[in-house]
């Protein structure tokens, strides 16, 4: 692998000597974790977050198309709305009312969000494009970079590469160490921005650098998940020792491209086997939990706590967890979702109707369904089938999916 280039001295004297110890252990010497035990157990780590950008200009045609979707988007009219999408190559994507900031279009999916630029964009790149976390997890960076590649291939002329637009690395993992309870001052930063972020009075996460080109956020992952409910991690956390139940710590750092290193602001392929370098200089150099010393007013001086010495040579020591085995480019709700949500109006009815057994309470609500909208009498514009298409019409666009012959995109 070879250096990165940092301009700060200090920074270069880290990767070498870095780069050192790890040619001594590809020597024969196996990696091993010589803090003291139960100082961190590693879960997971890798790229949790990727944008590129892609140089060129767009297909005229399909800039015409998209502005057509875009204006459909922007109706009033729920059955135009539902066909403001578009097919490219295996992907169906939701074509958004606005575009965002400078580029006139956005694409999304379950695998990425796109940005377009339009025709006359001047010296904009043709297309943006953020790569999602679940998607990144299941195949890793490299083959999701090869695969978005080739899908913008066929939206214009790119003229280059796809380049690194910001890089959001991550490690999974949990201690027996209480993170949240360690003063402002064991924390030496490059960054002088420092938030703490609070639950029910305790503490869940702290934030280092927000708003900088580099930044970084310490939070309890498995708090977080609850919120998000973006648990497809856990089966990976699990093959390396995690249970149900344990509390799992994130440590994330953010990068624009502005706070990359000069190596890797080439080729986005190129610049991703630069990552493990980058997360060892960002855990030496630019944030480290450090034990203060009383006879030692310089800071910078002061031991690195085991923990983060841990933490900072994870990428190679751990290996990362088996992929994920497939991702839906679609976007539909889940069961719990759906039927939790689903099953508040037939229980009113029931409740209403003094009704207990639950097959007789869905026959009965589903005739009282079609009796209130099909009534003659009542001031409505759609029967209760025309109603129930335009609403799963307009859905299935939102989720990625399409209705077998209703497809109009």
């Amino acid at each position: 692998m070879n250096e990165i280039e940092i301009s700060d001295q200090g920074a270069r004297q880290a990767m070498r000597a870095d780069q050192a110890a790890r040619g001594v252990r590809a020597a024969g010497a196996p990696p091993s974790i010589t803090a003291p035990a139960n100082c961190i157990r590693p879960y997971r780590h890798g790229v949790d977050s990727l944008y590129l950008s892609f140089p060129g200009g767009i297909d005229p045609a399909l800039a015409l198309c998209l502005q057509e979707c875009k204006l459909k988007a922007q109706s009033s009219n729920e059955h135009v709305i539902s066909a403001a999408g578009i097919c490219i190559g295996d992907h169906r994507f939701v074509t958004l009312p606005r575009g965002r900031g400078r580029f006139a279009f956005v694409l999304e999916d379950n695998w990425f969000s796109i940005q377009l630029s339009n025709a006359s964009a001047g010296l904009l790149p043709l297309a943006v494009v953020q790569i999602r976390s679940e998607y990144l997890t299941a195949v890793g960076p490299e083959e999701a970079v090869e695969v978005i590649t080739k899908l913008v291939a066929g939206m214009g002329e790119v003229s280059g590469p796809p380049k690194i637009s910001r890089i959001d690395l991550y490690a999974d993992f949990g201690t027996d160490h209480d993170l949240a309870s360690f003063p402002g001052r064991n924390w030496v930063k490059r960054s002088k921005k420092r938030s703490i972020h609070e639950e029910a009075d305790e503490v869940t996460g702290i934030s280092f650098g927000g708003g900088n080109e580099v930044s970084a956020r310490l939070y309890d992952k498995t708090r977080e998940i609850l919120k998000s409910r973006k648990d497809y991690i856990k089966p990976l956390w699990s093959l390396e020792g995690w249970e149900e139940g344990d509390q799992v710590w994130r440590m994330e750092f953010q990068i624009r491209r502005e706070g990359l290193p000069e190596a890797m602001l080439g080729p986005a392929d190129e610049a991703l086997g630069l990552s493990g370098s980058l997360w060892r200089y960002l855990c030496t150099e630019w944030l480290r939990l450090a034990v203060p010393s009383d006879s030692d007013e310089t800071r910078s001086r002061w031991p690195t706590h085991p923990l983060w010495d841990d933490l900072s040579r994870l990428w190679d020591i751990e290996p990362e967890a088996p992929p994920l085995t497939r991702v839906a480019k679609s976007r539909p709700p889940t069961d719990d979702y759906l039927f939790r949500a689903g099953i508040a109006g037939l229980t009113s009815f029931m409740a209403r109707e003094g009704i207990a057994d639950i097959g007789e309470g869905l026959g009965e609500f589903l005739q009282a369904l079609e009796a209130y909208y099909d009534n003659p009498a009542r001031d409505f514009p759609e029967r209760l089938q025309d109603y129930a298409l335009r609403k799963t019409k307009l859905k299935a666009r939102r989720y990625n999916l399409r209705i077998p012959g209703h497809d109009r995109s």
